[in-house]
This record gives structure tokens, sequence and C-alpha cells, in this order.
């Protein structure tokens, strides 16, 4: 018995991106490098005493979001965040995309604005693959 082919109409590609993108390693590693980035800003914005009391704030949270990308990935194993984590993810997807929205609308400085800005959109993107993906 023949198979039937849906997709006849549709162009075959001679290059596969997962060939050279491997999904899986982005949402890992990107998640993980995105919050680390944004940790780091905050370390130098308390070492240079700009904004001290929301860096430190900021500090806090960002160490809290990579306590829980670390249990999602099971680099970590804390049973008390396991019932929360899926909900954390999605939060983090809601800052790190506001923060993304924030920076290109209010910020004038450029390092913000071109850096800093689709740092926060990858950030969000690396978290939501890290949600959709079960198996990693």
């Amino acid at each position: 018995m023949k198979t039937k082919k849906f997709r006849l109409l549709w162009p075959t590609s001679k290059c596969c991106l997962k060939k050279f993108l491997d999904l899986q390693f982005l949402a890992k590693y990107g998640s993980i490098i995105v919050v680390l980035m944004f940790i780091s800003i905050q370390v130098v914005n308390i070492i240079n005493l700009k904004n001290y009391e929301a860096s430190f704030f900021s500090l806090l949270v960002n160490l809290f979001f990579l306590i829980v990308v670390l249990t999602k990935l099971e680099y970590l194993k804390i049973d008390v965040l396991n019932k929360y984590i899926d909900t954390t993810l999605k939060i983090m997807i809601f800052i790190f995309f506001l923060n993304f929205i924030a920076y290109l609308g209010v910020e004038e400085g450029f390092i913000y604005r071109y850096v800093i800005a689709p740092m926060s959109f990858l950030g969000s993107y690396f978290i939501f693959l890290l949600l959709k993906k079960e198996s990693i």
C-alpha cells in the first residue's frame, strides 16, 4: 500500500537548521548565560554604587531565577520548587519581555537599547524554549 504525501507543494530544503543550531543546547545554556549576564550587570551596579537598593533587590531576584533555571535543568535538586517551576518560568518570560519593551521605549543609552534589550528578548525566548521542552 502506498503512503500519501501530504506536503507535495512545499519546497524541499537542502539544508536543515537543526544541523547547525541545537534548540536543546540553546534552551539549556542560553537561559543560564542570560541570567548570569544580568547578575553580573547588577554586581557592577552595586560596585559602582548606582541605585544600590534597586540593584541589590534585582540581584536577589536574578539569583532566584538562576536557581529556578538550574532546578528545571536538573543541575540542582530542590524538591520544594518543583511544583512552582513552570509558573516561575512564565513570570520570568513576562519580566524579560517587559524589560525588552522598557529598554527599547524608555532608555536613551546605546548599551541599554542595542545590547541589553536584545539580551532580554533572547532571555525570554530561551526560557520559553525551556518551558516548552519537557525532555530537556
